[in-house]
């Protein structure tokens, strides 16, 4: 068996695949674009939450 028709074949199907797997995902999401999917992991994230502020009022000095 020649290798050359081999490797065709595999380019042609590993190409087609390519371009129905592009297809289908930009008909999955059409106004998708790069720098939106790469903002993406951080849309999950939570502001982590303050620390406890200090009492505001003022400490009162103890009674006898």
């Amino acid at each position: 068996m020649s290798v050359i028709p081999v490797t065709i074949f595999f380019s042609l199907l590993l190409a087609g695949l390519f371009v129905v797997l592009f297809a289908h995902e930009h008909r999955r999401r059409p106004f998708a674009s790069a720098e939106r999917d790469s903002l993406l992991p951080l849309a999950d994230e939570k502001p982590a939450a303050a620390p406890a502020p200090f009492p505001s009022t003022p400490a009162t000095p103890p009674t006898p």
